[in-house]
């Protein structure tokens, strides 16, 4: 089981595409698309990365985000 929130914010990277390190989406992006307030999507984008179902792609001065899991 898994908070609102979190399937709020797996649902809008799908929807999105951000299924490939290619796609990737910046937080800023994936706080839009899921409608939540930025500290909500923060912390589900951790909760995310504990279940092993989002990473991270590091560039420069910012953090990508993609699933690496199509499902919960």
């Amino acid at each position: 089981m898994v908070s609102p929130q979190v399937e709020k914010l797996f649902n809008a990277l799908i929807r999105a595409g951000a299924v490939s390190e290619d796609k990737a989406v910046s937080a800023e992006k994936a706080t839009s698309l899921s409608k939540l307030p930025k500290a909500q999507c923060m912390n589900a984008v951790q909760e995310l990365k504990k279940l092993g179902a989002l990473k991270d792609k590091k560039n420069n001065n910012s953090v990508s985000y993609f699933l690496v899991r199509t499902s919960l």
